[in-house]
């Protein structure tokens, strides 16, 4: 057995200098995802650039949808390197790979590759932003966890979420002043479509490499004895369910463009297969975390989770809604909603860490899931400027996916942690889809050509899609006040 100090979650036998830069490590690392955000929290600046290059609100969303769905990686990574020793190197590997397919993507659109190919490439920029970025960000939290004594931690993580935020502000800043469009009275000209948009990713390039090559200076204690990796036997469910999920979503996608090219039994077919391995995929991760979903508690705040989590995914026709109720572009007012976004999520999560220590973890779930659903009234019920305001309200209720994963924390067993926040990552792996369904949902109405109450068609499929987000949310709402603990023991 390891050393039981070395171990300690709460002890380190680093000298006090190499805990302390470990910890600054830590908070520049994090704030390089922050300084990124516009091009790396994918969604918002994705579907803006799909539908410049003439992609419906179904592929528009795909990007997004990618990224959800990858965000099972960190589990199949936790299993394929096990070995604390590799620490560094899967940490350097992640962001070194983000850099990599950023730079790829920003090439591709500056070549004369044909719009398919590049609206591949920005879907393909989703899944990979959705496989690495979640397993550094897991990654990070494992490396400061070793690196550095428990009690020394807060000024880092004051820095890393609370100056993070402002860093993703002054990136969203950035976007703006590349894509154009008004931000609080200033207008940006912007640059020609494709450069601002070639600008954009590729300087998110450098950014990632610098989180790579810092990422080499952590300082870790070795363990005595490495963990082994575990047999394929405990994995069978992981390793059946990521591609059955994949190949659900896939189908699905080109279930809808077989129903438009005039081919409907094509379509009937190829969405039956992709229920059916929707269904496949949520039976092989369910037997996996079977021993965490016996347990009541954990399997009802794992339901509340994935409902509310179903606004993680609105984003994007939140943007693409834009044009409808702002009169341009999506692209020009991806700036400002990102700043929004995060400008929001700075105020509210010094709140609701002050509320927190006064409360308990419920009240932690049902504030952020309730100001996640009014962002979803806002953008059905406000139209003109006073729209953006739905994505500050989004930004802050972004922070269930902070207050969700610590309900599940207080209410496992220490021996549980390591495998439960595993399964914490990967929750939003069955929201995922619901990206593609509200996507799905305003070309639908599109397509019947509906119109209602002076709406026209787009109009009113946004709104529709805005609606069935919102009665997500509320289910989880209503079923974490029915039966949710306010205090939730282990068992």
């Amino acid at each position: 057995m390891s050393d039981p100090k070395i171990d300690s979650p709460s002890a380190c036998l680093l000298p006090w200098p190499q805990q302390r830069r470990n910890l600054i490590l830590f908070a520049i690392c994090t704030g390089t995802q922050y300084l990124a955000a516009p091009v790396l929290y994918v969604g918002i600046t994705q579907a803006s650039l799909c539908r410049h290059l003439g992609a419906d609100a179904r592929t528009s969303n795909l990007p997004g949808t990618l990224f959800f769905a990858m965000t099972a990686m960190p589990a199949l990574l936790a299993w394929l390197s096990p070995r604390v020793s590799s620490l560094k190197r899967n940490l350097s590997l992640c962001y070194g790979i983000s850099a990599v397919m950023l730079a790829t993507l920003a090439v591709t659109l500056a070549s004369s590759a044909s719009n398919e190919i590049k609206l591949a490439m920005i879907i393909l920029q989703g899944g990979v932003s959705g496989a690495v970025m979640p397993a550094a960000i897991a990654l990070l939290w494992e490396v400061v966890g070793r690196g550095s004594d428990e009690s020394r931690r807060g000024l880092a993580l004051g820095l890393a979420f609370g100056a993070g935020p402002l860093l993703a502000v002054l990136g969203s800043f950035g976007q703006t002043a590349l894509l154009g469009g008004d931000l609080f009275g200033l207008h940006f000209k912007g640059l020609a479509f494709p450069t601002s948009f070639i600008i954009l990713f590729a300087a998110g390039a450098p950014i990632m490499g610098l989180a790579a090559l810092f990422s080499q200076f952590f300082h870790i204690v070795p363990v005595q004895h490495e963990p082994a990796r575990a047999p394929v036997s405990e994995v069978i469910g992981l390793l059946l369910g990521l591609p059955l999920m994949f190949a659900s979503v896939a189908l699905m996608h080109f279930s809808g463009h077989s129903a438009n090219g005039e081919s409907p039994e094509s379509a009937a077919l190829l969405q039956f297969l992709g229920y059916s391995c929707a269904i496949g995929a949520a039976a092989a991760f369910i037997y996996h975390f079977r021993a965490i979903l016996r347990q009541r508690v954990l399997l009802l705040a794992t339901v509340v989770t994935i409902l509310v989590y179903a606004g993680n995914v609105i984003p994007s026709n939140m943007n693409l809604y834009s044009e409808e109720v702002l009169g341009n572009l999506p692209e020009k007012f991806a700036g400002p909603q990102n700043m929004l976004r995060f400008g929001f999520k700075v105020v509210t999560g010094i709140l609701l860490g002050w509320v927190l220590t006064r409360t308990n973890p419920k009240v932690g779930i049902l504030t952020t899931a309730a100001i996640f659903l009014a962002a979803q009234v806002w953008a059905i019920l406000v139209t003109g400027p006073w729209y953006l305001v739905a994505f500050g309200l989004h930004g802050a209720g972004e922070l269930v996916g902070v207050y969700a994963p610590n309900y599940i924390v207080s209410a496992s067993r220490r021996d549980q942690l390591r495998k439960n926040m595993a399964f914490v990552t990967m929750l939003m792996v069955p929201a995922a889809p619901a990206g593609y369904l509200y996507g799905a949902i305003v070309d639908g109405v599109k397509d019947a050509d509906w119109t209602f109450w002076g709406m026209n068609s787009a109009t009113l499929g946004f709104r529709i899609s805005f609606l069935v987000c919102a009665l997500f949310i509320l289910s989880g709402i209503v079923l974490a006040v029915a039966l949710l603990p306010a205090k939730p023991k282990p068992n």
